[in-house]
Parts: C-alpha cells; sequence; structure tokens
C-alpha cells in the first residue's frame, strides 16, 4: 500500500492504493544496486526491520536514532546518501525539521516521511505539503521498497515547496 498526502485549505486527508512490486508501471526503476538509504527512527525495532527490508533489496543502509545521529551519518557519509526514510516524530528535532537540515545539506536526497499517527498529528507537526513521500506504519515490503525507489528516482519533494512542474511559468 502506498500512501500520499494531500493538504488544502480547508482540510488534510491521507491517501491510500495497494500496489505490488511485480506491476511493472510501478516500480519501473533499476535495481537497487549502489544505491543507499539513511533510516531514522527512534524505534530500534522499526529501524531493524527498515535496514533488513533494504538490505536484502540491494540497498546499503545506514540507520540513526536521532536527528543528532542523522546528522553525524551523513557528514561521514560524504554524499554517498542517496534517500532518507525519517520518521515524523523524533525526540528533540522531529523529522520535518530533519528533512529540511538533510536538503540544506544535500539537496539531492530523496526524502520519505513515515509515521503511525494520524494525520492531524502530522500536520502540527510541519507535514503539510501536498507533494511529499510518505510511509504509513507498519509498511509492507512492497510498500517500502516503492517509497525509496519513488524518493529516489521521482522528482524531489520538499516539504512546503511545490513539485517544478506545478509552478506557473514565468517570463
Amino acid at each position: 500500500m502506498r500512501s500520499e498526502l494531500s493538504g488544502t485549505p480547508q482540510g488534510f486527508s491521507a491517501t491510500a492504493t495497494h500496489r505490488t512490486m511485480t506491476d511493472e508501471s510501478i516500480f519501473p526503476y533499476d535495481l537497487p544496486g549502489t544505491r543507499t538509504v539513511l533510516v531514522v527512527d527512534d524505534a530500534r525495532v522499526v529501524r531493524r526491520l527498515a535496514y533488513r527490508l533494504l538490505s536484502e533489496a540491494g540497498y546499503r543502509v545506514f540507520e540513526a536514532g536521532s536527528a543528532v545521529e542523522a546528522l553525524e551519518v551523513l557528514d561521514l557519509a560524504r554524499g554517498r546518501v542517496d534517500a532518507a526514510l525519517l520518521d515524523v516524530i523524533l525526540p528533540e528535532v522531529n523529522g520535518v525539521d530533519l528533512a529540511r537540515m538533510i536538503q540544506e545539506k544535500s539537496p539531492t536526497i530523496g526524502v520519505v516521511f513515515m509515521s503511525a499517527h494520524p494525520a492531524e498529528v502530522m500536520v502540527r507537526e510541519g507535514l503539510s505539503d501536498l507533494h511529499v513521500h510518505f510511509l504509513a506504519k507498519p509498511f509492507t515490503r512492497e510498500d517500502l521498497l516503492h517509497a525509496v525507489a519513488s524518493a529516489i528516482h521521482g522528482p524531489k519533494k520538499r516539504n512546503g515547496e511545490p513539485h517544478r512542474a506545478n509552478r506557473p511559468a514565468t517570463g
């Protein structure tokens, strides 16, 4: 199941669709190969599950239990991270603020937010953009791999900033 958040001036909603990895129109990307993912969640069990599923799919994976650890890992990785899988609710610095810090350092890193919390909590945490990659917990292997591949290969979606394709032409 892939989830997408959508926000409007009147409200906020999350929609989900069921998809499988065998549907080529859903997973049109190359195999992971040398792609690297940073998984940031304060729940060790979630980090370990994501690590195992991504590793088995061929990704290199770094883990962090907090925003501070995540930024340290990024510094040590020296530009070798392709995507960050971030829990929305983290201690000290939430996932949305962490995403902004990551994208200031490395704007090419694709970001996927994940949460088990209802939409209202995510809005309160600052996740109100119309175009974000989102993964609902609990997630399946297929959901995780699709979200990460979309973040790596798809257009970069920064919180609070519309897609380039959606920007009006200037001239």
